[in-house]
């Protein structure tokens, strides 16, 4: 059976991010509903991002062949389904902490394989790529809003049933043959465990990491936290969906429109909007609870991480051709790796429920970032 290549990576980015959006916002309230505390959540989380950081400095230096990507797809999608069915039977801490950190480091490789498939179709066939991934961020909004009222019927365990179906569906798409297939192409990969460290020695590239790292690591209280805070303040589940739908749907309409509005901003001036962006978001959050006023915030999304992340692309594609895939490695793993890791850890001892505190902690870490910003030579 074969399937157009286009929608076959379409499609898969539409079911993996379906699960990316119940994990992410909702699978710290399925774990707390178990009888996990606030700082054994924030220990998972944190814990489970370090081994996102492994998983993908492990795994994808390991890719050989063009086909490749789509085998290890299958292995990782069978994979957590399989972690997922466990779930079902085995809710004691100890399963519940081993195998939350198994899913981070299987489900870490998947966005990358997905780019990686997609890089080599805009080579063959001149898909657009950023058309197809569009469709990823749609089904995220789809996913955790979807989720918010399957718990209001069907109460917290539809989280680990719609996750179990939509693992599935990746396997069985996993199957199906690309048409046309991957074709071999040139790999200039050897050695480039050694070109990390050589290009971890360049001040831009520590002030690039740096910067980057603690902008998206400020989201470290938002992603593991904010859902805990607002059940916690009485915000119902559908409620908190809404508020990861309109953060989603804001990070769209900026990936659709970027080059209309930001074709002639610099990378600074990208990355200085996204650092203001953040202040203030998470100032404005740690003193409020009004719906209207957190869904207009909620907007800020766009700005904290989607432009963020478009600067730092930009960014990684001023190199040369031979470093874009060291600049990138460490943008992924240790950016949005191991920093976030280690800021999701401090927030789960920080957070207390019914408190804000823990957002104007985010806001005390982007300070350092305009020191850091000042002193970055881009070119």
């Amino acid at each position: 059976m074969h399937i157009s290549a286009k929608y076959w990576l379409t499609t898969y980015f539409v079911f993996f991010f379906f699960i990316w959006g119940i994990f992410l916002p909702f699978w710290g309230i399925w774990l707390a509903d178990k009888g996990v505390s606030p700082e054994q959540i924030g220990t998972l989380f944190s814990l489970g991002l370090l081994l996102r950081f492994a998983s993908n400095l492990g795994l994808l230096p390991r890719l050989k062949t063009a086909n490749a990507p789509l085998q290890l797809i299958s292995y990782l999608s069978f994979s957590i389904f399989l972690c997922l069915l466990v779930l079902v039977y085995f809710q004691g801490w100890y399963a519940l902490a081993a195998l939350t950190l198994l899913l981070n480091f299987l489900m870490a490789p998947m966005v990358p394989l997905g780019d990686i498939v997609g890089t080599r179709l805009v080579k063959q066939i001149q898909i657009n790529y950023g058309q197809v991934r569009l469709w990823g961020s749609v089904s995220f909004i789809v996913g955790s809003t979807f989720i918010g009222w399957t718990i209001t019927e069907y109460g917290h365990e539809s989280i680990l049933w719609l996750m179990i179906v939509a693992s599935f569906c990746i396997y069985c798409l996993s199957l199906i043959k690309l048409n046309p297939q991957l074709q071999e192409q040139d790999d200039n990969s050897k050695g480039n465990n050694r070109g990390l460290f050589l290009l971890l020695k360049q001040p831009s590239v520590i002030y690039f990491l740096l910067i980057v790292g603690l902008i998206q690591g400020s989201h470290a209280a938002y992603y593991a936290f904010s859902a805990l805070y607002w059940d916690s303040m009485g915000i119902s589940e559908f409620d908190i969906a809404l508020f990861w739908g309109m953060g989603v749907c804001a990070e769209v309409l900026l990936m659709r429109f970027n080059d209309k509005w930001f074709k002639r901003w610099s990378i600074k001036q990208m990355i200085l909007l996204a650092l203001i962006a953040g202040i203030i978001r998470w100032g404005v959050l740690s003193q409020t609870t009004d719906f209207t006023l957190l869904m207009l915030l909620q907007t800020f999304h766009a700005f904290t991480f989607a432009l963020a992340h478009l600067a730092a692309m930009r960014f990684i594609a001023l190199q040369s051709d031979h470093l874009m895939v060291g600049y990138q490695t460490l943008y992924s793993s240790v950016a949005l790796g191991l920093m976030m890791a280690l800021l999701t850890f401090l927030s789960g001892w920080i957070y207390i429920p019914q408190q804000s505190t823990i957002f104007l902690w985010m806001v005390i870490i982007l300070l350092p970032v305009f020191i850091f910003l000042k002193k970055w030579r881009v070119e």
